[in-house]
């Protein structure tokens, strides 16, 4: 029996896969519109959005503006829905369309999981039941409705499973296109897809090879994982070009002031105060994130391997070769010093265990009612787990900020600070081109005014001069932040010292703890 004939047996209605995207697309709906509703958006998701709102709405629009710190594609994805802001400003000036696209993101990603536990030859209960465990975990429904990239990233990891899964188990060389092209967008969500733009063709290689005629495996090796390899690695070179032919950097989010590098290195201090500050700090750190988000993740593993081994399956391969190679990416990163830590570095946890356990019951033979409910079990258990990690504001240093109360008031805080500023920016009724500000610190104050034409920023091909002479630009009052230390506006004419950064001018604003958030400085 085939495993095309197994797939057809046990297929799910049209009308179950449908009500499973349908219902996931209603709750995260409204997970998308409580952030939306509550002004707790991440400033991630905002500085996102902005990236691509300046590209068409800026006072100097073009394609470059959306940066090279980050990856682009999250950003590029909002384009076309941008131009509805004229009939729905909130879109834009609230954040709102960041969290209503992730909430997509994630709910085809759903759907991707659900087709892959039926491609493993799940029934029906325990292809719904794994489904769910991977829906609705506190971290998928968390990143489904806040505007991060972590859907979208998920969702092109999680389409390459799908290719590599059906191209170790059918035998298909056509699924290794699928699976290339998916690493290659997943790449141009996130720098951590460099990790499977590596492990997707040694992979394939290793398999070719390794189930290849005596003649001429080495050669079907080498065609076999060019096919997998080759979109990812076009798309690492292509964006490296880009950004080196526009801003003269490779990758600038190692090399940039705005990089993650630069970041991690400014915030050294705090980090480390958390996470600990040697080796072995860290991995305890790393071991407990890993065990709250998926507390029997080894378990379910070393079974998964074992079964595998013992029925010749290598679809194991597939999850464990995608996500688990962004896994250890991430984890080396931060052990070494490179990374914040932050939980949702971990979040391809979620979906590896489901599919690990949707493997052991794809395997274990005989199946009985006992070993389903033990399987089902190691997985829904990450689920409470998850839940508690949440709220652990040690562990779960971001996530906290939008799952307890005061994380809540803060974040939603900080946002209506950034519409008072637009809004009394609006109200004093600049010509374009008046206010001078670092785009990487008030994107927020941006996008909320009516006027962004008023302001000259960071992606404008004239900022650097605006900096350097502000009058000789026609710029009326320079917009500092209160202690970004990447403030190019700030740092350009006060110097890196925050003792000299003026803390009166034409208007000041804080929040609502009196903490001074931002100065507006005649030029």
């Amino acid at each position: 029996m085939t495993s095309d004939t197994l797939v057809a047996r046990r297929r799910p209605t049209l009308t179950e896969h449908r009500a499973v995207l349908l219902a996931c697309g209603i709750v995260y709906l409204a997970v998308a519109l409580w952030f939306w509703h509550n002004q707790v958006i991440p400033s991630d998701s905002t500085s996102r959005l902005a990236n691509a709102y300046y590209t068409l709405f800026s006072r100097d629009p073009h394609l470059a503006a959306v940066g090279f710190v980050w990856n682009p594609l999250p950003s590029l994805i909002l384009l076309p829905f941008l131009p509805l802001k004229v009939l729905l400003p909130a879109l834009t000036q609230q954040s709102l369309l960041a969290p209503l696209v992730s909430a997509a993101f994630m709910t085809a990603t759903v759907g991707v999981v659900h087709d892959l536990l039926r491609r493993m030859t799940l029934t029906r209960t325990p292809r719904l039941i794994l489904t769910a465990a991977f829906a609705l975990n506190p971290m998928t429904v968390l990143y489904a409705g806040n505007g991060m990239s972590e859907a979208c990233f998920l969702l092109f990891l999680l389409l390459a499973t799908r290719a590599l899964y059906q191209w170790l188990t059918v035998r298909k060389v056509e699924s290794l296109v699928p699976a290339g092209l998916a690493i290659a967008l997943a790449y141009g969500a996130r720098y951590e897809a460099l990790a499977p733009v590596v492990a997707l063709p040694v992979v394939v290689a290793l398999v070719t090879w390794r189930l290849g005629g005596t003649g001429s495996r080495a050669a079907l090796a080498r065609v076999d994982a060019v096919i997998a390899g080759l979109p990812g690695v076009l798309a690492v070179v292509l964006w490296a070009v880009a950004s080196k032919i526009i801003v003269n950097q490779w990758f600038a989010t190692f090399s940039s002031e705005y990089g993650n590098s630069a970041q991690v290195s400014s915030g050294s201090t705090g980090i480390s105060s958390v996470t600990g500050d040697d080796l072995g700090g860290r991995l305890a750190y790393w071991s407990q994130q890993w065990l709250g988000l998926a507390p029997l993740l080894l378990v379910l593993l070393v079974l998964a391997a074992i079964l595998a081994w013992r029925a010749r399956n290598p679809g194991i391969l597939a999850p464990v070769t995608i996500l688990g190679s962004v896994l250890a990416f991430d984890a080396l990163a931060f052990l070494t010093g490179m990374s914040f830590g932050w939980l949702r570095f971990q979040i391809t946890l979620i979906p590896l265990g489901v599919l690990l356990a949707g493997h052991v019951l794809a395997t274990w033979r005989p199946l009985g009612t006992a070993r389903v409910a033990v399987t089902l079990t190691l997985a829904l258990l990450a689920i409470p787990s998850t839940l508690y990690t949440l709220t652990q504001p040690e562990l779960a240093r971001e996530e906290s900020e939008y799952v307890t109360a005061a994380g809540s008031a803060r974040r939603s805080d900080l946002a209506r600070v950034d519409a008072r500023v637009a809004a009394d920016l609006d109200a004093m009724n600049l010509p374009d081109g008046a206010v001078l500000a670092d785009a990487a610190v008030a994107y927020g104050v941006i996008l909320a005014s009516d006027h962004p034409h008023g302001f000259v920023t960071t992606p404008d091909r004239d900022f650097p001069g605006a900096v350097t002479d502000p009058r000789g630009h026609n710029i009326r009052y320079l917009l500092l932040s209160a202690d970004a230390p990447t403030d190019a506006v700030r740092t350009g004419r006060y110097g890196p010292d925050a003792a000299s950064v003026p803390v009166t001018g034409v208007r000041t604003w804080s929040d609502a703890y009196g903490n001074l958030q931002w100065t507006l400085i005649a030029a």
